[in-house]
């Protein structure tokens, strides 16, 4: 094998080994993100250790397009707002059934296809699909996602959801949660 052929190897390796550590990145978002079941709580703060510090969060038809919470404190209080039994999402399965990355560099860009089963406090359940776009950035810590986007798709509502699903103690009063950018 001549040096050039072992250098296009050797790229080619490193690319689908930062591919696959991109997809254990959103695999674990999304792990961490579902909850409601079984004692488990939705959008569990360990979610939050798949962002870069100056990360953002920006979910269509909740956020003004680049007006989504960004930084470690705004995201954290938009986390800590939404999710957990007293929020007024308490439960989320979550799941990407489609990915695409492009590495380049430092930096990647990842689209997936969501399916995800909601009810928020007091509503009737929904299973939804999606578009995902993800920006990455290497870290010293490994990748780690600088930008999340949520855009549009599809939902259809059900009458009720099944299973062992968490006993919400009474939602106490709560200021709704605004950008204070």
């Amino acid at each position: 094998m001549t040096d050039t052929q072992m250098a296009a190897l050797e790229a080619r390796i490193r690319e689908l080994e930062d591919v696959r550590e991109i997809n254990e990145v959103f695999f674990k978002w999304h792990y961490d993100c579902t909850g409601g079941f079984n004692g488990k709580q939705p959008g569990r703060m360990e979610a939050l250790e798949c962002l870069t510090d100056d990360a953002t969060i920006e979910v269509q038809g909740l956020h003004q397009p680049g007006q989504g919470p960004t930084g470690r404190e705004q995201f954290t209080e938009f986390w800590d707002y939404f999710y957990g039994d007293d929020g007024p999402l308490p439960y989320v399965f979550q799941n990407s059934v489609a990915e695409k990355v492009i590495v380049d560099g430092d930096k990647a860009t990842q689209w997936s296809n969501q399916l995800g089963i909601f009810q928020n406090r007091g509503g009737k359940p929904r299973i939804g699909l999606s578009q995902r776009v993800n920006y990455y950035r290497r870290t010293p810590k490994g990748w780690k996602i600088e930008k999340t986007t949520i855009e549009g798709g599809f939902s259809i509502y059900v009458d009720e959801l099944h299973g062992n699903l968490n006993k919400l103690p009474p939602q106490q009063p709560r200021t709704p949660w605004t950008y204070k950018g």
